[in-house]
């Protein structure tokens, strides 16, 4: 998707304590070489004179993360930027001249070559589930731009209310934000087909006193929308008709519905509408927000275009037309295979978590998500993924008809064989005891006698360990249906539990990032039915009712089990570590220099009015100033830019060291302009960095966990940071808009670019 971003992220792996002189001697020596690791050494040195004391110091690794509460400052330079009066005053960084206004047609697009999409820059990319329309509808316009030659170029509007007047201008080409269709609206703009219909709902808060239930209730009360929507036209005619002395309080446009919903669902404002399909979203993951009735029904939502341009407005009809977009989008459906390749969409059911599927920056991945998308690719057909709210869901959601296929690491058990059928397995696993690391291990299973083993009832592990605890004198304490697997291996590491099982494949991905767990023996088991050797099978799970489907997926488990697709897979998320990079040596060659790209980043950090210095010393974490590095996700070049993101950006050689600075500055400044103007400098920069790391939508995410803890929201140190490392328990990830993210990761990143921005200070001027 074109929306993709994805970017590796760095550890300090050196462990050592502060003051301690490393040198790294590289089998390529040579003068330049040498000149370089003593540049280096004066460059440490600097460091552990130099730091001060309330900077948090880079974690080492296998260590838990220390957050720390110290605001540690910018230096003065930027603290003055931080502290202007006001944001209209004072503007954080200067915005570079838009391109010149293109309004031309079909045949002049495609000579351009691009088609530049306008979207609500104020909505941020959530994770995808069913009822969600903004996957599906940017994946066709990918379709549609390529069939007529062109690549697409996403165009965020911060404001809601200048979608219309950027379009009309020659800003962008087309509109794709969930505009509804109105007569005014199209007095201004032309609007494609339909692509959905939805009811326009007036949302509360759960349980709230006194909440109206019709219409004619909210008399007298008080509902928040942005002006500029439907919703505030459609409550004008409502105050006229039904609901006198109804006051419509505005919003600022750049505020999204959700997170107004949001609001709402905390108690922070009284009412909001939203449409339904975003309603529909909201409640997988959001118990408090209720829907309390509709105050219009059968509201079109379409595309637009300028007036000016009918070719393209037919094209894109002739295309929806083509591909019948509007169908079976909600729709129970328990078709077999040819019903899915005429639909041309397979509706894989999964769960979010670390290892079946989750947001990175952006970027849908998980491996069970990654065997889905390569059957959906063989089939030629669009993956959707749908997230029923909890596991136990997922046999029943399958069989209504809410989903084809599930992939979510579901082992084939002749219990759940009664109700499914399985493909052949794509991943053969051990049950696996987990203790802590370092601690010793037992010699058999004997050594277990009176030893207690944590767990969930509903886990597949249970009833082979209640035969084995029966033998060996072991007991198992039931833990939560609530608590996953992760959250128990977290548990074992701090010494709270002593031991619980899992599946050999979720140890090994838990490993890639800690090492502060182990195996402590492979559990003997009776295999399954779809088992091998003793081995437990994770397959694909369909209806009974559907044999074509599991024969082709047998088909292609056979034809990709083991093979290069599956095996960059398997390596991604469960074999070797993504610290594998240690930041020991930095680079300070020569009087004012630091990197051997200096001049470039100068460029264009005084383009878009950013420190350079900070720029290297994100650069330096990112690829260790290494212009042909890739990430185990495809990030590439200097800044480690995802080539999706890229494109968007408008750069597609990545790896040539002008154009993947140009891309990691640019989209750093897109990400400062997309933090609220209210917050400080400072700590926008350091939202904008864990959002360049994590994704923005796992920093909102935080924020709203901050709020709710009681933290300051604006603030990242000792704040935001420590509910980013919430967002890796299934207690706050399953009820963030985003999901699952790996906290750590955007903590140590954050710290390690502050610390060594503050070095480089002390060594360059600027």
């Amino acid at each position: 998707m074109v929306r993709a971003r994805r970017v590796a992220s760095g550890r300090d792996a050196t462990g050592h304590e502060e003051g301690e002189f490393i040198v790294v001697f590289s089998s390529c020596w040579s003068p330049s070489s040498a000149r370089w690791l003593l540049a280096a050494a004066l460059l440490v040195t600097v460091t552990a004179c130099k730091r001060e004391a309330d900077e948090p110091p880079p974690a080492p690794p296998a260590k838990p993360i220390v957050v720390e509460e110290d605001d540690p400052p910018f230096p003065e330079e930027l603290l003055a930027r931080s502290e202007a009066p006001t944001p209209a005053a004072a503007p954080a960084e200067p915005t570079p001249p838009p391109e010149p206004p293109f309004t031309g047609d079909l045949a002049e697009l495609r000579k351009r070559g691009t088609l530049r999409v306008l979207v609500d820059g104020s909505e941020e990319e959530a994770l995808p589930r069913q009822g969600m329309p903004q996957e599906q509808d940017r994946a066709w316009l990918e379709r549609f731009a390529e069939k007529h030659g062109m690549r697409v170029e996403l165009i965020p509007v911060a404001s809601f209310d200048q979608l219309i007047p950027m379009l009309r201008e020659g800003r962008g080409d087309l509109i794709a934000a969930d505009l509804t269709v109105t007569p005014e609206r199209a007095k201004e703009i032309a609007f494609t087909r339909p692509l959905a219909r939805v009811n326009e709902v007036v949302v509360g808060k759960r349980g709230a006193q006194g909440l109206p239930h019709k219409p004619e209730e909210l008399a007298g009360r008080t509902v928040h929308v942005r002006a500029s929507s439907t919703f505030a036209a459609t409550l004008k005619e409502l105050a006229k008709e039904k609901a006198p002395g109804l006051v419509i309080e505005a919003v600022p446009e750049t505020l999204d519905p959700e997170e107004l919903a949001w609001q709402v669902s905390r108690g922070e404002r009284p009412l909001t509408v939203v449409d339904s399909h975003l309603l529909t979203a909201m409640e997988a993951y959001n118990p408090d927000v209720e829907g309390l009735f509709p105050i219009a029904e059968g509201r079109q939502l379409a595309w637009a275009v300028r007036l000016e341009n009918p070719a393209l407005r037919a094209a894109l009809d002739a295309f929806l037309i083509e591909r019948a977009l509007t169908e079976g989008r909600d729709q129970r459906v328990t078709v077999d295979l040819d019903g899915i390749r005429k639909r041309g969409v397979l509706r894989v059911l999964t769960r979010n978590s670390p290892v079946t599927y989750f947001l990175h920056r952006g970027e849908q991945a998980g491996f069970d998500y990654q065997m889905a998308k390569l059957a959906a690719e063989a089939l030629k057909v669009r993956l959707e993924v749908v997230v029923p709210p909890t596991y136990e869901e997922l046999l029943a959601w399958l069989k209504e008809g809410r989903g084809d296929v599930i992939a979510a690491a579901l082992t084939a058990t002749e219990e759940r064989a009664k109700q499914v059928a399985f493909s052949m397995p794509y991943l053969y696993v051990d049950e696996v005891l987990v203790q802590k690391a370092g601690a010793g291990k037992p010699a058999s299973l004997d050594a277990l006698k009176g030893q207690a083993i944590h767990l969930r009832k509903s886990s597949s592990h249970f009833a082979n360990l209640s035969a084995l605890a029966a033998q060996h004198g072991f007991t198992l304490v039931e833990e939560p249906e609530d608590m996953d697997t992760e959250t128990l291996i977290d548990r074992v590491a701090r010494g709270e539990i002593p031991y619980t099982v899992t599946d050999s494949h979720i140890l090994a991905a838990e490993r890639v990032y800690r090492d502060d767990v182990e195996a402590a023996m492979t559990l003997p088991g009776q295999g399954t039915p779809a088992g091998k050797d003793g081995h437990y099978g994770i397959a694909f799970a369909v209806r009974k009712e559907s044999p074509k489907l599991k024969a082709f997926l047998d088909g292609f488990v056979k034809k990709t089990y083991r093979g290069v697709e599956y095996n960059v897979a398997r390596r991604r998320y469960f074999e070797g570590h993504r610290d594998e990079a240690p930041a020991t040596v930095e680079t300070a060659l020569g009087a004012g220099e630091i990197s051997p790209y200096d001049p470039l980043v100068q460029t264009y950090s005084a383009r878009y009015g950013l420190d350079w210095r900070l720029m290297v010393a994100q650069m330096f974490q990112e690829s260790r100033f290494n212009p042909k590095a890739r990430s185990w996700v495809g990030a590439q070049g200097l800044f480690q830019v995802m080539p999706a993101t890229g494109r968007e950006l408008g750069f597609v050689k990545l790896e040539d060291p002008d154009q993947g600075i140009h891309a990691g500055v640019k989209y750093m400044h897109q990400l400062i302009g997309r933090i609220a103007p209210e917050i400080p400098f400072k700590q926008r920069l350091r939202f904008a960095l864990a959002a360049y790391n994590a994704g923005l939508g796992h920093v909102l995410d935080a924020r709203r966990i901050a709020l709710e803890q009681g933290l300051d929201a604006n603030r990242w140190f000792g704040n935001v940071e420590k509910a980013m490392l919430m967002l890796e328990k299934p207690k706050y990830y399953r009820r963030a808009r985003h999901g699952f993210c790996r906290g750590t990761e955007p903590v140590k990143y954050v710290s390690e670019i502050q610390t060594r921005y503050g070095n480089y200070t002390e060594v360059v001027q600027r």
